[in-house]
């Protein structure tokens, strides 16, 4: 039996998920950012909110002007950090391993949400997906995906501990145009890390078929 829903919750980054909602799901492998980095770019976002919150905008206005801050001060830093890749740990640059993350989201994907497209990095993984009417809340369904990825991961390593980061970054989709633009920017993510020339190059790339041309 699912554990009662948790419409908001709180770890380092803000989490907000709606049931049935579509959402930008980044995650990362544990220790892959210095904590230290994370929590400066952490008070610099907050500096730029506390401007934002100053000026007299209507709240349309100023949810868009709070998601832009987000996506500049803290998100695009910390993918880019992710792509630089400039302390590891690399573990899913390993074939075994980043098998076991996109066999268990093709599952997920199967039972859980709709699963339009994932791109897995040597040390992260973004995914664009829709939650099944029925499923599980987000938390729980990429904690089950999480937690047995992890454990797989582990047993293949040889090793124990923590495998993920605990806490995921997830963007609640609202429009089309946010759909697409995310999309494509989980699909080039290789392509501009330099590894590939086209996306479809990339091994561990999944773009639904209802999607391609």
């Amino acid at each position: 039996m699912p554990r009662p829903y948790k419409p908001r919750y709180r770890r380092r980054l803000p989490h907000l998920q709606p049931q049935g909602g579509t959402f930008f799901i980044t995650y990362r492998l544990h220790g892959s950012i210095p904590v230290k980095l994370l929590w400066k770019w952490k008070m610099e976002l907050e500096k730029k909110k506390a401007q934002i919150e100053h000026q007299a905008f209507n709240e349309a206005v100023l949810r868009k002007k709070r998601g832009e801050a987000y996506w500049h001060y803290f998100f695009e830093r910390y993918d880019q950090y992710l792509d630089s890749n400039p302390n590891g740990p690399y573990w899913l640059s390993k074939p075994e391993i980043a098998k076991v993350v996109a066999d268990s989201l093709s599952y997920c994907g199967e039972h859980f949400f709709y699963l339009w497209a994932y791109c897995i990095m040597s040390n992260h993984v973004h995914a664009l997906l829709s939650l099944r009417e029925g499923s599980p809340p987000l938390y729980d369904a990429l904690g089950r995906h999480k937690s047995f990825t992890g454990n797989e991961a582990n047993k293949l390593l040889g090793r124990q501990g923590d495998f993920w980061q605990h806490e995921s970054y997830d963007h609640l989709v609202r429009d089309n145009e946010s759909f697409f633009r995310i999309l494509n920017y989980i699909l080039q993510n290789p392509v501009k890390a330099k590894l590939v020339g086209q996306w479809q190059d990339w091994p561990w790339t999944f773009c639904s078929a209802e999607l391609l041309p």
